[in-house]
Parts: C-alpha cells; structure tokens; sequence
C-alpha cells in the first residue's frame, strides 16, 4: 500500500512539473504580426500577352489593424506606396504565418491599370514571400476570371 501512495505521487509531482514547464515556455516560432510595422515588398510579374508590364516593382506596405468602419469580413486596411509616392489603399488578413494582401496598383492616366494580389507566408519573422497575381483591367473571356491575370512572385522585408 505504501509503495502504490509513493508512486502515485511521484507520477503526480512529475506531471504538475512539466505542466508547469510547459506552462511557462514562449513559443519561439511565433508568426510575425502583418500590421506591426512597414514592410518593403518588391513584386516580379512578366509581361501579359498583350503587352501590359508590370516588370519589377516596389511598395512601402503599412498595414494597421482597424476595422472603421465595421465590416462583416475578417478584412483590415493598408497603404501601398510605389517607388514614385503614389499612395493607394487595400485590404490585408492573416491567418497565422499566412496572408493575402490586395491594392489596385497606380496607373498614370491612359494605361491600363489592374488588381494586385499576394498571397505568401510570414518566415522568419521579419520575411515574407509568395505568389503575385495581376488582374489586368483587359476582358480575356478565354480566362476563367474574364480579364488577363498575369502571376508571379513577390518577396518582402520588415524595415
């Protein structure tokens, strides 16, 4: 009887100690928050078939987490900066290390504009990259979306 109570709390004691190990551990792998801090992303898209460019651009993205006004979406607002200081306004979420990021990009007056969308993952905390898709303002009804859509990579610092 004795030996069965000194097991019992020697396996007692050892579980309140690891429950209290892992109590105070701090995850180390912990995803970076899109929205603390300016983030410069350079975007790589080619050319789409007839011939509207995106090239190789770069954006200041700030991302704030405000929902005004309220919205039924998990969505929240950024501010994409090109290169030249054209400001323009998108919408950010995240899920863990994933996100999705969208802005209409700037266009000067008479060319074709568009959508662009990234889609990428936050590693380590202070990186990310991802696939890069253009959704140009020309009808494609072969496309799936009904306008050219151009894809290609993105990959982005925390400054």
């Amino acid at each position: 009887m004795q030996l069965n109570r000194r097991h019992f709390i020697l396996r007692a004691t050892a579980a309140v100690a690891v429950l209290i190990v892992l109590a105070v551990q701090v995850p180390t792998a912990s995803a970076k928050k899109l929205y603390k801090g300016e983030w410069v992303i350079t975007i790589t898209v080619p050319d789409s078939p007839t011939g509207n460019s995106f090239g190789t651009q770069t954006f200041t993205v700030l991302a704030r987490k405000v929902d005004f006004p309220p919205s039924p979406l998990p969505l929240n607002k950024l501010t994409a900066t090109a290169q030249g200081g054209t400001a323009v306004q998108g919408v950010w979420r995240q899920v863990g290390k994933n996100f999705s990021l969208t802005f209409e990009m700037p266009c000067a007056t008479g060319a074709t504009c568009g959508t662009v969308i990234l889609r990428g993952r936050i590693k380590p905390k202070d990186f990310m990259k991802g696939d890069a898709i253009v959704v140009w303002d020309t009808r494609d009804d072969s496309n799936v979306a009904r306008y050219q859509t151009v894809n290609g990579t993105f990959q982005g610092f925390q400054q």
